[in-house]
């Protein structure tokens, strides 16, 4: 989870966005890692469905920041074999953005260094009640039937939760 980054640029008499462009340091070391330790999977708390209620200039800069590091990283993440999934509603998301998105997905779709779960517009209870909607014809739901239905279905359950910031909850992932 990348928390705290608007905090650690106000504790330094910057501006939550300053904190949220040098959390994307730390972001592209914990990918380099993930790589050189050989790490499958790593799922990024990109954008939850709480962050709506963000101011919209902080909104605004967050998005503008996918944009520039997706703009700027493709080429690089493709060398690098790494794999891009999006899990989240991106009803909401700029159309921008999912446009880019989608090509990202497709053009890492065959990578298998490293799979980049990015969470984006996603909360976990939002997640569940999504896949109950779907299930609601069937009489008797299995594990499996609910699994299916997830944003997640195609990823194994996480090993290990990192929360950077220093708060101890779930914050509604991966639930």
């Amino acid at each position: 989870l990348m928390d705290g980054n608007g905090r650690w640029g106000l504790n330094r008499r910057k501006s939550r966005n300053y904190g949220h462009l040098k959390g994307l340091n730390t972001v592209e070391k914990v990918i380099k890692s993930s790589l050189d330790q050989k790490i499958p999977y790593l799922t990024l708390y990109t954008f939850s469905t709480e962050n709506w209620k963000r101011p919209d200039n902080e909104i605004n800069f967050l998005f503008n920041l996918i944009r520039e590091h997706i703009k700027k990283n493709l080429k690089k993440i493709i060398k690098q074999g790494i794999k891009i999934n999006i899990i989240g509603k991106r009803k909401k998301l700029p159309f921008d953005i999912v446009q880019s998105l989608k090509l990202i997905e497709k053009k890492t779709k065959k990578n298998n260094t490293l799979t980049i779960n990015l969470a984006l517009n996603y909360g976990s209870k939002e997640e569940i009640i999504n896949a109950i909607k779907k299930l609601k014809n069937i009489k008797t739901i299995t594990i499996k039937d609910f699994e299916r239905n997830l944003y997640t279905k195609n990823i194994p359950d996480p090993d290990i939760l990192i929360r950077t910031g220093g708060t101890k909850r779930l914050s509604n992932f991966l639930l």
